[in-house]
């Protein structure tokens, strides 16, 4: 019988409020976050199997270093936050039919339209439009009177909308005769701007439902198996470690136990160098000890090259004890413009005098590379790229539906079936929220330069396809429209994760809201929080389709303090519990890269953290977390000593250390 998850042993955050000080509030955090989980690499030199994929590419996102943050050892102990009042609801599903897919098996062949529309430059109209407010933008007088208004071509009629059109420039006139009310373009489920605003007023709120713990920054060590040689050197160097992904069961999503040993795959490398590559690490199955973990080397040895790298990915065990990796290659050599591809290989491995041990790859190969219409590909990319589009084809998560299909599913972005463009911008559907909202929204969009250009750009997703069997070289049999898409509101939706619980497939996914088009959003949440993460999700009955977001507005975790705190963390990952089918437990790496929390900080496994899952398809952050690194929750595991409460004053950030950090 599975015990509910919260009982006994599990104990909410008591009342109360954490609030950064105020010199927090004033920080100017610039624009671009350059740290992303997926920034990893190595090179691997099999060709593309399917001639008829084209290949797909991402932006690196380094984090730049900057003086350190003057930490506490030890934060006061305190008690916790209120609950904040609940999100408002939004987001738009459009299930993916069967006609939204293509069979790669039969004769017909998938499409590789170039664009559609090209993305011409934006102006900035803001004549007659009131000055914008710091969180809000421009305020747009909607509410006079009911109007209605034709197009010259009389394709479409503006009515009762409480729109006064005599308090609006022609130019705006003209607009709302362009916005499109009933675009047909599959979708999938869409996160939307109303969606986006909700997760970064979370976040801003510190909502205790959905706030990471806050951990103490004078218990977090290095991770001593970080101490490896180096992929491309082959020297002894003291490795950052951030996305990393466990050996697990595709049927189950739980961590495999192979002889005795939890396997996890992770991307590490050398601070302030392009080096970015997936090395194995094991322990003992159920050992809870951050210390135990040993370090086999880089999955496909040394003399690696910075031209062409591995990010993340998943893996499973094959009925031979091989394992099945699933990552991504990034090809660098274009520019430095990360060309990625999904591809496999097949990892034999030994157990030799109590060490697991690398013996050698096999079938190294390229199972997708963007087909143009489904998915963005790279010549797309290339073609249009103007230096603010993120290109996005990796993190692949393999899973099995309950018929024994197996599944990749990704991160990419769309492509022509339901492209980029400004034409996204007067997609109704990409909005979400009530009527007024939404032209409050859309003409902000219009009379913002930076904020009109990220919404044409974005056209984030997560994929999904379908492989043409278990063995040790799959292909792709057909490919699907995505299963969540982020047209005009986000570039970046990255390390799609499927947990099978209590019969429901539930799709977790993280993101940097400054990723996305609404400036004033994710600005906030960088002058209040000095952050700007999440992860989202969302659930379904069934794996291919009708996603619904969790908490209304997808939001399920949220960032607590600023990015170059040493308890910052990223790149958040769900495994199942054993014994429950209520929870989920959350991995991510703390500190991010490249020394930003200070000297001698690297990037380091995060102590777990449960999250549960209510039948109202919301979600509660509980207050309990494991040692550093586990992947496993057990009785060993459990370890709240390294939380401290939420209501407390944080130290003072220094001007030398957030400021200046560049976003």
């Amino acid at each position: 019988m599975n015990q509910q998850c919260g009982e006994n042993h599990f104990k909410m955050y008591k009342k109360g409020k954490m609030w950064l000080c105020s010199s927090i509030a004033t920080l100017l955090l610039l624009s671009t976050l350059d740290a992303t989980a997926s920034a990893n690499t190595e090179q691997v030199d099999d060709q593309p199997a399917n001639d008829q994929m084209e290949t797909q590419a991402d932006t690196p996102h380094s984090v730049v270093n900057v003086a350190a943050v003057n930490l506490q050892d030890h934060i006061p102990e305190s008690s916790g936050i209120d609950q904040a009042s609940d999100l408002p609801t939004s987001a738009t599903s459009d299930a993916n039919q069967d006609s939204n897919a293509t069979d790669l098996t039969s004769d017909s062949t998938t499409q590789t339209n170039n664009p559609t529309d090209q993305i011409s430059p934006v102006t900035d109209q803001k004549q007659g439009v009131p000055a914008a407010t710091p969180d809000q933008g421009p305020v747009i007088p909607l509410d006079a009177y009911s109007q209605s208004s034709q197009s010259d071509s009389g394709n479409h009629v503006v009515v009762n909308h409480d729109i006064d059109l005599h308090n609006l420039q022609p130019v705006d006139q003209a607009a709302l005769n362009k916005i499109d009310y009933n675009n047909a373009a599959p979708a999938g489920s869409r996160w939307t701007y109303h969606d986006f605003r909700g997760v970064a007023d979370s976040l801003v709120d510190r909502d205790q439902r959905y706030a990471v713990p806050v951990f103490d920054a004078g218990k977090i060590e290095n991770l001593p198996a970080a101490y490896a040689r180096d992929a491309q050197t082959g020297q002894y160097e003291h490795l950052d470690i951030w996305d990393s992904w466990p050996v697990q069961n595709p049927q189950t999503s739980e961590v495999v136990n192979w002889h005795g040993y939890q396997l996890v795959m992770a991307m590490m490398g050398v601070p302030n160098q392009n080096d970015n590559h997936v090395y194995l690490l094991y322990n003992r199955y159920n050992d809870s000890d951050l210390s135990h973990w040993q370090n086999a080397g880089p999955i496909f040895g040394y003399n690696a090259s910075p031209l062409s790298q591995e990010w993340s990915g998943s893996a499973i065990v094959n009925p031979d004890d091989s394992i099945q990796m699933f990552y991504t290659q990034v090809d660098t050599s274009d520019d430095n413009s990360n060309h990625q591809k999904l591809a496999t290989a097949m990892v034999n491995l030994s157990e030799q005098d109590g060490n697991v041990v690398i013996n050698n790859v096999e079938n190294n190969r390229v199972l997708f590379e963007g087909d143009g219409h489904y998915y963005q590909s790279y010549p797309q990319w290339r073609a249009t790229n103007q230096g603010a589009d993120n290109i996005a084809l990796r993190d692949s998560h393999v899973v099995d539906d309950a018929d024994g299909s197996r599944y990749l599913v990704f991160e990419g972005a769309t492509g022509s079936q339901n492209y980029q463009g400004e034409h996204q911008v007067y997609n109704w559907k990409n909005y979400g929220g009530s009527d007024h909202q939404n032209y409050q929204d859309f003409f902000t969009i219009l009379h913002n330069q930076d904020i009109k250009s990220r919404a044409s750009w974005a056209n984030a997703a997560i994929g999904i396809l379908r492989l043409s069997d278990q063995g040790k070289t799959p292909t792709v049999a057909q490919l699907y429209t995505p299963l969540i898409t982020a047209n005009m509101v986000s570039d970046e939706i990255e390390r799609p994760d499927v947990v099978k619980i209590g019969g429901k497939f539930y799709l977790f996914a993280d993101t940097r809201l400054n990723r996305g088009s609404n400036d004033y959003a994710w600005q906030k949440a960088n002058r209040v929080i000095g952050d700007n993460v999440a992860m989202i999700g969302y659930v379904s009955d069934h794996l291919t389709d009708g996603y619904q977001p969790l908490n209304s507005t997808g939001v399920v975790l949220t960032s607590s303090v600023p990015i170059n705190w040493r308890t910052a963390t990223y790149s958040y990952y769900a495994l199942p519990v054993a014994g429950h089918d209520d929870c989920v437990l959350i991995t991510a790496y703390m500190t991010n890269r490249n020394y930003v929390a200070g000297p001698g900080m690297n990037s380091t496994w995060a102590p777990s953290f449960l999250v549960r899952l209510n039948p109202d398809n919301t979600t509660t952050v509980l207050s309990h977390s494991t040692k550093q690194g586990n992947w496993i929750w057990n009785a060993d595991s459990q370890d709240d000593s390294l939380l401290v409460s939420n209501n407390i004053d944080f130290p003072t950030i220094s001007e030398d250390g957030a400021m200046g950090y560049e976003f």
